[in-house]
């Protein structure tokens, strides 16, 4: 549960919260059913027990975004599959039973699914045994919940004002931005997991629906958003929602973030795209009034403590405020860290679940070229560096403290997922000013804010990459990143994914062009819907 709900909930009667509870869950439980698009109206919910003051307003939209952490972050491996998928990843010796990682690096999704919840004792029942629970992305079900929860919002905000003079048009208007971005966001992930996907905006849509081409969902989030960022603000008053809640920063980078999926996608118009792109970029940078920063290299670790001026959209999950996972092994950091470090499980190993190949890490980090990361996320208090070494050594100290020493603490451990952040916002400007030609300049400025930040060589003085800006500022997301989801949408997106000379363990590109890159989509899609289609690849 989020702090700041937890935080003021605890300020209410206990009758109102049980009020609260009760609507809020029957709302949303229209998911409960087979007919998981089809939702009947709930008439009461516009009568007189819900929506008459800011309280009704606040707490039906704290409800959305716990059921965004829910169904994306904790409950199933939505961001760790964005590093591992056809990564240059290895399973080390210390944990040969971790198959899923040889498994989804190579990009066998038809094994992974093929064996999901296997028979017990089997040899395809090793991998579950960590509960990474890939077979439960296939399920879309938690994210539509939270469009279904998002469009409630948009529509009946607007009775708390008809009941309470005291709420404003402007209040109104901030409530309602933040379910068109909390709904543009679950869409978000949804074209990127499965491409078209059905797309409604009516809070109680009883029509089964086809799928929509993911370009025009993503074109229809975008005029969504941009109709709305005006009416959030760049940051918050109070410090326990920055971040956690939708800013206007965090609603300008996923507007990027689309554009840039369409720039690939929509080839034709790709300049339009990246034009978009290097304006939202600029509001985003230039108009923010101090609300974002790059925090110091040596400070990165506080980010994902959450809540950090750097963070533009994350996932809260803070142990203080009774907030974890199912399953650390859900979660990128838990993969990459080991005792006395990290503890997990009880496990006391001294060595880390998951490895990066050399040859990669060598391509990031060339011999030579200088680079405070190196020191910063790679390097213990010992001064030991295991970051070329490809297997069970190495350690990846991006997510972790280690001013605060060792061990599994709420202090130590960055356990928040941060979908969006500062530097990824730039990085895409510079990607779209280079692919777009004509302004190298702006394009390499941008690049080199990253890298002075790490306390790296500028480019280009600094690059081994031929000269080649669009080169340099891909592999600087692959640096910058790592970790943090980017890694196979980067690749997607960009059609790097078929290409040998950026992925590691490439798709074939008849697979790519057949969709390949989606993930299956769960059969129970069908039932009672006679407009759904499957990924045609995956059947």
């Amino acid at each position: 549960m989020y702090s700041f709900k937890m935080k003021n909930l605890s300020k209410m009667k206990g009758k109102r919260i049980a009020k609260y509870i009760v609507i809020v869950a029957v709302t949303i439980s229209f998911l409960g059913c087979k007919k998981f698009l089809n939702v009947e109206p709930i008439d009461s919910l516009s009568g007189n027990n819900f929506w008459k003051d800011q309280n009704d307003a606040e707490t039906f939209t704290r409800e959305v975004y716990r059921l965004f952490r829910v169904g994306v972050g904790i409950d199933r491996p939505l961001v760790l599959m964005g590093d591992l998928r056809n990564a240059p990843v290895l399973k080390t010796e210390t944990f040969p039973n971790r198959n899923d990682i040889r498994i989804i690096s190579r990009g066998s999704i038809k094994e992974l699914v093929s064996t999901i919840r296997p028979t017990p004792g089997t040899d395809a029942e090793r991998f579950w045994t960590y509960n990474v629970e890939w077979d439960k992305i296939a399920d879309w079900k938690p994210v539509y919940k939270v469009i279904q929860s998002a469009n409630i919002l948009y529509t009946l905000v607007p009775k708390v004002a008809e009941n309470d003079p005291s709420f404003t048009p402007a209040q109104v208007r901030k409530y309602q931005a933040e379910a068109v971005f909390m709904r543009s966001m679950s869409y978000f992930v949804l074209l990127r997991l499965f491409g078209n996907v059905p797309y409604y905006t009516d809070a109680y849509n009883q029509d089964p629906l086809p799928r929509m081409d993911h370009r025009e969902v993503a074109r229809k989030c975008i005029e969504d958003l941009e109709k709305v960022k005006d009416d959030l603000p760049w940051t918050y008053d109070d410090p326990a929602n920055r971040g956690v809640r939708a800013m206007k920063g965090s609603a300008l980078t996923l507007m990027m973030h689309l554009n840039m999926w369409l720039a690939w996608f929509d080839k034709p118009n790709a300049n339009q795209y990246y034009a978009q792109v290097d304006r939202l970029g600029d509001e985003l940078r230039l108009e923010n009034n101090g609300a974002y920063e790059l925090l110091p290299i040596e400070r990165v670790a506080e980010i994902f403590n959450g809540r950090s001026k750097e963070g533009l959209f994350e996932i809260p999950n803070n142990v203080n405020y009774g907030e974890s996972y199912g399953s650390l092994r859900k979660t990128y950091f838990a993969h990459v860290l080991h005792a006395p470090y990290f503890i997990l499980n009880a496990t006391t190993t001294d060595k880390s679940e998951l490895a990066y190949e050399s040859s990669y890490m060598k391509t990031l980090y060339p011999e030579g070229e200088s680079d405070g990361r190196i020191q910063s996320w790679f390097t213990d208090k010992q001064g030991n560096n295991f970051m070329f070494s490809g297997n069970g050594n190495f350690t990846f100290f991006k997510f972790f403290n280690l001013a605060l020493g060792s061990g599994n603490t709420a202090q130590s451990i960055g356990n928040y997922q941060v979908m969006f952040r500062y530097a990824d916002a730039i990085l895409l400007q510079a990607e779209a000013l280079a692919a777009m030609g004509g302004n190298d300049d702006k394009a390499t400025m941008l690049l080199n804010l990253i890298r002075s930040r790490a306390k790296a060589g500028l480019y280009p003085e600094a690059n081994n990459y031929d000269n080649k800006l669009q080169d340099a500022i891909y592999w600087e997301r692959c640096k910058e990143l790592m970790g943090e989801g980017h890694y196979y949408y980067d690749l997607v997106r960009t059609g790097k994914l078929y290409d040998a000379a950026y992925s590691w363990h490439p798709m074939a590109y008849s697979a790519y062009l057949q969709e390949a890159w989606t993930w299956p989509i769960d059969p129970k899609a069908l039932e009672n819907n006679p407009f759904m289609t499957l990924n045609e690849y995956w059947k």
